[in-house]
């Protein structure tokens, strides 16, 4: 039996941190030398958030998925596949007779997912340039989010299943050289699945109700909101803040998990204020993971060691602890509109009433001529405020129509 090596203890761990590191030095240039300022957007009382510099952004609109039957084939001859190639891993491992003929499959099979796995950044980055240069519709960038985040997780399984099987045999167990291999991937796998992309495969599956999505893009990133269910969701990706070839900073320093920590805390210090997150590294990656559930939601950030910045992240937020001010307001002689925002492309709240009683009114929302969705029974409707000036509409049953131009959040 191989011995567990020490450094494959190192891999797998998560570490909670409960007070700043002293001595951990903070990269602050990249591998080139050259400074490099994170796109990360302040906001008050709450988690500050990754953003695409608005000089950077190509395309804004707002989504709302249907089911596709192409995409649910798609997904699940995908999910066939993957099922087929972990079961038949799993029974020629255990066909196996000696420990060499183990790591020769292991090898292979890691092989393999790491070919898919060069595929999919190749159809990630292909669907972002695609989509920002106009080629591609939202509803095709979308339906390409939502394959790569199914076969993302799909190849995660794989993994996983990899670690388990090695781990269940008596005599055997994964060498330093694969264990790193296998969380390379990993964590590589983490950036390109969220939960937006995730619930626009369901939505095109017809498992959950479609919801409007606002999608932004940029010649290398994009950022994906929503409100659902009482939380406002955000996924953002920037890929030129991701140097895969670049110099890991970060394990430069003598306590690389304490540079991590004392880089997030310049970029999210309203998070440390509250609580130290839990740091995660993923073998030789130079990706680094920060997640915490904090008082307002949940965020995960990840950063690259080449740049020190956040290149993905996602984030929840619970509607009740949204700071928001009313904006803008329109007025007919029957109903009254109600705009209030919190932050640009943050949650939006729109109310809906009757002018004279001042109860709710069901209206028909659209935003920039995009229908959102309706204000129902209870005269409320939130959704993601886009970026710059906009004009909300409201159209109640009856046909009253109120037009409320916003000028957008500072």
């Amino acid at each position: 039996m191989r011995p567990l090596p020490a450094v494959g203890v190192i891999l797998l761990m998560v570490v909670s941190v409960a007070a700043p590191v002293t001595g951990a030095a903070s990269p602050a240039q990249t591998a080139d030398g050259s400074d490099q300022l994170p796109q990360i957007t302040a906001v008050d009382n709450t988690t500050n958030h990754l953003a695409i510099p608005a000089s950077d952004v190509r395309s804004t609109t707002y989504n709302r998925s249907s089911i596709d039957v192409g995409v649910a084939v798609a997904t699940g001859s995908s999910d066939l596949r993957s099922d087929y190639a972990t079961t038949t891993f799993e029974r020629q491992f255990f066909q196996q007779d000696s420990e060499a003929a183990r790591d020769r499959l292991v090898d292979e099979t890691l092989t393999d997912i790491e070919s898919q796995r060069a595929s999919l950044e190749r159809r990630n980055q292909a669907a972002i340039q695609q989509y920002a240069s106009g080629v591609i519709t939202a509803t095709e960038f979308l339906r390409q989010r939502a394959l790569i985040d199914a076969e993302s997780r799909q190849l995660a399984t794989r993994l996983d299943r990899i670690r388990a099987t090695a781990g269940t045999a008596p005599d055997y167990s994964l060498s330093p050289a694969q264990r790193f291999r296998l969380e390379n991937s990993r964590g590589v796998l983490k950036t390109y699945r969220g939960p937006i992309s995730q619930r626009i495969s369901d939505e095109t599956a017809g498992t959950v109700e479609p919801n409007a999505v606002y999608v932004e893009a940029s010649s290398e990133g994009y950022m994906l909101s929503t409100v659902a269910d009482g939380q406002y969701t955000r996924e953002t990706y920037l890929g030129q803040d991701r140097e895969q070839t670049a110099v890991d900073q970060f394990a430069q320093t003598n306590d690389s998990l304490g540079a991590v920590n004392t880089r997030a805390e310049t970029l999210y210090p309203w998070l440390y204020s509250e609580q130290y997150p839990s740091v995660q590294t993923y073998g030789r990656s130079a990706i680094y993971q920060i997640q915490a559930d904090h008082s307002n939601g949940q965020l995960t950030a990840y950063l690259d060691g080449g740049t020190t910045n956040v290149f993905y992240e996602t984030q929840t937020l619970e509607l009740t602890t949204v700071d928001r001010s009313e904006v803008a307001a329109g007025v007919n002689q029957s109903v009254r509109v109600r705009v209030q925002q919190s932050f640009e492309s943050g949650p939006l709240l729109i109310t809906a009433t009757d002018n004279s009683t001042g109860s709710p009114t069901d209206a028909t929302v659209r935003i920039n001529g995009k229908r959102i969705g309706t204000t129902g029974t209870d005269g409320t409707l939130w959704t993601v405020e886009p970026r710059g000036e906009y004009t909300v509409t409201a159209t109640t049953q009856d046909g009253e129509r109120v037009r409320v131009p916003v000028s957008g959040s500072a």
